[in-house]
């Protein structure tokens, strides 16, 4: 069979459909490698392409036998038209991701099957039905895989490469944050490759530098710490970032950290959340210890390493004067850069189905559901005082003359050439909430 993968178009982020064509395509790209994963894991004897709508454009008269299409909440809309539209034409279509796990029966309208969570367990089985012209409507959830018989993505079907290349080493999250869709989309537990074949995946990616696509690569310290050591025993030379947890980096040994910055780490993205203790224990992220925050940056800075912070605004133990609170803290801290977010309640999630109760959803127009538009009702705030509120944060924290200074300054703090990508951040950052801030 001759398979199409289709990524569809993003709205808002770093990188989107608008820099189709340009520059800023590559560098500012974001790395997505959930469809050459999917080509992977896909049998050997059928033929795949891959379209990425923010690079390519789509062809409705392509020729293929099944279209599988990847759907976060906030492109499902977009992926329903796709979907619609080659099912008019008479194509096979399957529809897998965070929203479709989330939302089954709304995305089995547009679709003739739904792939349910993770896509190991079920995706060569999906295929091998499509053969017979026996597709089932729900796929999985399938859990039980092996990650050791995961093969490294399809590289060779990334037809524009961005400058930062991404590898996945384990999934899944120990915290249960209310507000986070990977607890009910990776519902085992931790589950990690087998060490060597990440290292041989990172060797063999073109890319100089990467991100570690893992909820948290401190997830699991022993394991992080082995593959640190392997990946400095085959000198690997290349620059990386990774997501951490503050309660893990705040308090493992100076081994850890020593490892993880010869091994190639130039930053540590932290979601601290919020500034307020309370939020955090509202929100059962209560691992996350305010008092330690500034204490776990000073120690990544001590260790050449520069730390991303995420912050979200909109809990409901947020109030009007959270904001100026958390600018205080982000300079104090010294924050090299900082995801801005507004709450979003994703489906699936047990915030939404909370709001969902309670009548405060504002709104099931799922392109909304950006991170950057208030699509519920905030406690102690109306919805503009939250948009204007985390508006006000972006623009003085990526002011061009901050932007300026922290470049600098995270150049200096990491020491060497690959610094470029954290200190790049607060461009990339102050570009992407220009254009959604509107500032």
């Amino acid at each position: 069979m001759k398979i199409l993968l289709v990524f569809p178009r993003i709205e808002h982020g770093s990188q989107t459909v608008q820099d189709k064509g340009s520059w800023a395509s590559i560098i500012y790209g974001y790395p997505i490698i959930t469809l050459p994963h999917i080509a992977s894991i896909t049998p050997k004897h059928h033929e795949v392409k891959i379209v990425n709508e923010n690079f390519d454009t789509l062809d409705f008269n392509e020729n293929c036998d099944l279209v599988g299409i990847s759907t976060y909440t906030m492109t499902a809309p977009r992926v329903y038209e796709i979907a619609d539209e080659f099912r008019r034409r008479g194509k096979k279509v399957v529809l897998g991701g965070y929203h479709p796990t989330a939302m089954p029966k709304e995305a089995i309208q547009h679709a003739d099957s739904i792939v349910l969570s993770e896509a190991e367990g079920t995706w060569p089985q999906v295929v091998a039905d499509a053969e017979k012209g026996k597709l089932k409507q729900f796929y999985g959830p399938s859990p039980d895989f092996d990650m050791a018989k995961i093969p490294p993505i399809r590289r060779d079907l990334i037809m524009h490469n961005p400058l930062l290349g991404a590898v996945q080493t384990t999934r899944g999250c120990y915290n249960q944050c209310e507000f986070c869709a990977i607890a009910s989309f990776c519902q085992h537990g931790i589950k990690q490759r087998p060490i060597k074949n990440v290292v041989e995946e990172i060797k063999h990616m073109p890319n100089r530098i990467f991100i570690f696509h893992d909820p948290h690569l401190t997830a699991v310290p022993k394991y992080a710490r082995a593959l640190f050591k392997e990946m400095i025993r085959q000198k690997i030379r290349k620059g990386w970032v990774a997501n951490g947890t503050s309660n893990i980096l705040g308090k493992v040994d100076d081994e850890f950290l020593q490892l993880a910055r010869k091994a190639g780490c130039v930053e540590w993205f932290v979601g601290f959340e919020s500034v307020s203790q309370d939020a955090l224990n509202g929100i059962k992220k209560n691992v996350n210890k305010v008092e330690n925050f500034g204490k776990t940056i000073q120690r990544l800075h001590k260790f050449d390493m520069t730390v991303q912070g995420g912050i979200i605004f909109g809990f409901d133990e947020d109030t009007p004067d959270i904001f100026d609170v958390t600018l205080e803290k982000m300079y104090e801290w010294q924050m090299d850069a900082v995801e801005i977010n507004i709450l979003t309640p994703y489906p699936g999630t047990p915030l939404y189905e909370r709001l969902d109760k309670a009548g405060r959803i504002l709104t099931r127009d799922w392109s909304k559901y950006n991170q950057v538009e208030v699509v519920y009702q905030p406690k102690h705030m109306t919805p503009d005082e939250l948009f204007q509120g985390a508006r006000k944060v972006a623009k003085h924290f990526y002011s061009i003359p901050n932007v300026v200074g922290r470049f600098l300054r995270a150049m200096a703090i990491t020491k060497r050439a690959c610094g470029i990508l954290p200190a790049g951040t607060n461009v990339t950052f102050q570009r992407y909430y220009k254009r959604d801030f509107q500032f």
